[in-house]
């Protein structure tokens, strides 16, 4: 199986470069920001199995990479405490991580949900 794509975008760089090398390691290509107009542009741009949002953006920044990425058909994975009642949009594909879940377990989740759908 060729290798995933994901975007990461974390609101801090020393946190998103400890989790672009997990990824890495994982045998995931990713490419990093800090910066969410750039986030929004590779959304835009960039062929992505999926993209990564770091908890410390605001609500509204969270929600408009999450519409960006559900308009390019791409899964996002919410670094956060949100729950099921967060206010991004269940259609928007949002898999929240919650309670202390691992990023790659829920990227594994994700990747197996599609190729069983």
């Amino acid at each position: 199986m060729p290798s995933r794509t994901i975007l990461c975008i974390s609101f801090d760089g020393l946190v998103s470069e400890g989790r672009c090398r997990s990824l890495k390691d994982a045998g995931y290509e990713v490419t990093a920001t800090i910066n969410v107009n750039e986030g929004m542009e590779l959304l835009n741009r960039k062929k992505l199995d999926a993209v990564i949002i770091g908890h410390r953006f605001s609500t509204e920044e969270k929600r408009l990479l999450a519409e960006q990425a559900k308009k390019a058909g791409i899964p996002v994975v919410l670094v956060c405490g949100a729950t099921s009642e967060s206010s991004i949009p269940a259609t928007s594909r949002v898999y929240a991580l919650e309670r202390g879940a691992g990023l790659l377990s829920a990227l594994s989740r994700l990747f197996a949900a599609e190729t069983a759908a």
